[in-house]
């Protein structure tokens, strides 16, 4: 089995959550080698952005992952969500500058996501897909709002943006390819059990 893990502020309790299940992961000294490919008695971990997780499992690159419903979202990912963890949890929102005129011009991470909530709500505005520090468009003012995930709120506290509109309830999510599902069930079952079991 390969399974997926997120690089960044994911990674950590993914791996937890795996070796609280009694799994063998990989330690904090192999993490610190450039590695991104780690065997562990016959399950091979994988370390991948965040952002690619569900392609790696949508495509069978990966069993399975872990991955925010975010990222799930945006790649409509197609692949089965049998768990949802309780760490990791934020909202993607819609932000503006204060006084911002009205909502013409988005930037985000999020560019699908965010064209289906306009189009949704019958909004026309141009969305500026950005890569990283998203607030900061609002703040200098290239586009009048942004969406991104918000955790704390400290982010947009210290720009002095404006919170509008919740888009929708973010979470990491285990997830399992279809293929592997449908050819692989007495595994997955175990994998779900055992990660359930130490939630």
């Amino acid at each position: 089995m390969r399974i997926a893990i997120p690089k960044g502020r994911l990674q950590d309790p993914a791996l937890a959550v795996f070796a609280g299940a009694g799994y063998d992961v990989p330690d904090d000294a192999d993490l610190k080698t450039r590695r991104l490919v780690f065997d562990r008695s016959g399950i091979e971990w994988i370390f991948v952005k965040d952002c690619d997780v569900p392609v790696y499992v949508e495509h069978g690159a990966a069993d399975a992952g872990i991955a925010g419903l975010d990222q799930i979202l945006e790649h409509e990912c197609t692949a089965y969500q049998p768990v949802e963890f309780p760490f990791g949890r934020c909202r993607m929102m819609l932000i503006a500058a204060p006084g911002a005129p009205p909502l013409t011009k988005v930037a985000t991470k999020y560019p699908r996501i965010t064209r289906q909530f306009l189009d949704a709500r019958g909004v026309r505005a141009e969305v500026v897909p950005l890569g990283g520090s998203v607030e900061l468009a609002a703040v200098l003012k290239l586009t009048s709002h942004v969406v991104d995930l918000v955790e704390t709120g400290e982010t947009v506290r210290v720009h002095h943006l404006e919170l509008q509109d919740v888009i929708a309830e973010i979470s990491p999510r285990l997830i399992v390819g279809k293929t592997f599902y449908r050819t692989e069930p007495k595994i997955v079952r175990d994998l779900i059990a055992r990660v359930e079991a130490k939630l």
